[in-house]
């Protein structure tokens, strides 16, 4: 079972974290112990040469500074670590029947929209919640746009085939999911339209550090050694005055600037993992590959945005008091980076777009992948082209319901109208649902909740089940009816391939008006050639049967009473409902009916 393989996953994670937890203590250790050593070293050295005393605090110097690197390391796979377990935990948690940590997608909900509020594709608990494993803006808005989208059968089947070769990689896409995990805001997606960096004062004078910078330090050795202490002291100040007043000198120009960058690097440390995680992998899938090779690897770094990250981390070293005090002894760095930043915007003027393309892209498809592996009994649908409508499903479930009963169904020219009855809480909310969600997973690129469903492309979706009324736009229940009426009839004329989802239209007016409209609404169907699943409680609506039996089919659900307790088997029978519930439902409660 899934939730074995998690359980399973989780404890070796556990075990890892506590190894790399030894790690760092130990380097924190070791690192202690090298200050000790330096200073009991220098204290001897001191008393013997000055040119050996610096040779060797200069190599004293590089040793701590790998040793800092790797504690860095060390610490970054801990943390890393530490954020596995949150990935793990979720998937048990979701498993469970528990609501997920990433975006639900409320954001692009739309009351308006043709059937994304009535088949709950966005929202708590909803289609795009329980999929959803992305963080970064354009991944999630790449998500959400698969399940507004209708696309042709070759689309479908090459993200088929990106789904399969991710749902194979657990461990990658648990890794890649871990290193964007933290990701709370977006703001690095500005980086897009990156301003220039501004052109400094003395600029001139700047551009020579980089040779100057080999330069200096030479020079103030040789003053203390072929001078004076005295002398290499002057210089010493005289250099930091410098490059300090060459700062100050374009503190107006650079501070704004700084700002902007300011934590940019470790909001780049997420890109940066996620992208070495698709550089270092060998992708079979074509939309895989086209993503991977959005990456930008012309940089001359095997990481894309390692250039980068390393300018901006070695400006915000300007707030490390004692960092900056002995990096202005050989130069203005901040100001010597600054130059650097701007001739690499200018080389790579596309570099972030492209970067947050890919990711988003693999985000995607992770997302569909762990669905795919989570829910391993689920099936690929069989996509069809053609010009009309076409559903057959065995087995098909609601993709949101953990214990779901599954029903076969199939919709073709003899039942384009379908009409569906049945008493209160029998299932036929619940069933044109199913139908609709299942159409968005395998348009998606998804598994969808069937053991066989087959389908054509591009089977445009419109849903009537979940009218509501509108006090910001004064509009009442039936006046927000009418407008969704309008919507599908314009969609009966202009769209061949329409599938309509009605569940007990009219519901804010009288029985005889509703009963009519119902009537006068479902022939429009039939003169539109169109397709339509219908569920109502209205029997005389069935009686469409006799008057096109080649075009209109019934089915319903039934329930059971025992000793005034009801019952559901939630089976779709063909035929029309005989018996309803609704009295006994008000009779359970109290009223005399």
């Amino acid at each position: 079972m899934v939730e074995k393989y998690y359980e399973k996953r989780l404890a070796e994670a556990k075990e890892e974290l506590n190894l790399l937890q030894k790690k760092v203590n130990d380097v924190s250790t070791y690192r202690l112990l090298a200050i000790v050593a330096a200073a009991v070293l220098f204290y001897f050295l001191l008393k013997t040469s000055l040119l050996i005393t610096l040779a060797v605090g200069i190599g004293v110097l590089l040793g701590f500074y790998q040793l800092v690197k790797y504690h860095d390391s060390v610490t970054d796979q801990f943390n890393l670590q530490k954020v596995m377990l949150d990935v793990i935990e979720n998937e048990i948690n979701i498993l469970n029947g528990g609501s997920s940590v990433y975006d639900d997608g409320e954001r692009f909900e739309n009351p308006k929209h043709r059937y994304s509020g009535d088949l709950d594709v966005f929202g708590d608990f909803s289609l795009y919640h329980k999929i959803n494993r992305a963080k970064t803006e354009e991944g999630t808005t790449a998500l959400a746009r698969k399940f507004l989208e209708s696309p042709v059968a070759s689309e479908i089947s090459e993200a088929h085939e990106s789904v399969k070769e991710l749902a194979e990689k657990d461990v990658w896409r648990q890794q890649f999911q871990a290193s964007l995990f933290e990701l709370k805001k977006t703001e690095t997606e500005g980086l897009t339209g990156l301003e220039q960096p501004p052109v400094l004062k003395m600029e001139w004078l700047i551009s020579l550090y980089p040779v100057l910078k080999w330069v200096l330090p030479l020079g103030l050795v040789a003053a203390f050694y072929f001078g004076s202490v005295t002398a290499g002291t002057i210089c010493l100040f005289a250099f930091l005055g410098l490059h300090f007043g060459l700062s100050g000198m374009n503190k107006e120009l650079t501070e704004p600037y700084y700002y902007k960058l300011k934590g940019i690097s470790r909001e780049l440390g997420y890109y940066h993992q996620a992208s070495l995680l698709i550089l270092n992998e060998n992708w079979q899938s074509k939309v895989l590959k086209k993503a991977f090779e959005l990456l930008p690897t012309d940089t001359g770094e095997k990481d894309p945005i390692l250039s980068f990250q390393r300018i901006t981390k070695k400006i915000e070293m300007k707030d490390n008091q004692l960092s900056a005090f002995f990096l202005y002894l050989f130069s203005p760095f901040d100001l010597v980076e600054m130059i650097r930043l701007r001739k690499w915007v200018n080389a790579h003027p596309d570099f972030f777009k492209r970067i947050f393309e890919a990711i988003g892209q693999f985000e995607v498809y992770t997302s569909l992948g762990t669905l795919a592996f989570n829910e391993k009994e689920w099936t690929y649908p069989e996509i069809k082209t053609g010009d009309r409508v076409v559903i057959k499903a065995k087995s098909v479930g609601h993709p949101l319901m953990k214990n779901a009963v599954c029903n076969d169904f199939e919709l073709k020219e003899t039942n384009r109208l379908t009409l569906i009855t049945g008493s209160n809480m029998s299932g036929k909310s619940t069933f044109l649902r199913t139908t609709g969600c299942n159409i968005l997973l395998a348009y998606a690129g998804a598994p969808v909740f069937a053991k066989q469903f087959e389908l054509t492309d591009q089977i445009q979706l419109f849903a009537y089940m979940r009218i509501k009324d509108s006090l910001q736009e004064n509009a009442s229940t039936f006046k927000a009816e009418i407008d969704r009426i309008r919507l599908l009839l314009d969609a009966m004329k202009n769209e061949p391939k329409a599938l309509i989802l009605v569940d007990e239209m009219l519901r804010g007016t009288n029985s005889e008006d509703k009963l009519k409209g119902s009537i006068a609404f479902l022939e429009e169907v039939i003169a539109a050639n169109a397709f339509a699943m219908v569920a109502t409680h209205d029997l005389r609506t069935t009686e469409m049967t006799t008057k096109y039996p080649n075009s209109v089919n019934n089915f319903y659900f039934e329930y059971d009473s025992k000793d005034g307790e009801l019952s559901f088997d939630y089976q779709l029978k063909e035929g029309v409902c005989k018996s309803f519930n609704a009295s006994e439902l008000l009779r359970s409660v109290g009223l005399k009916v």
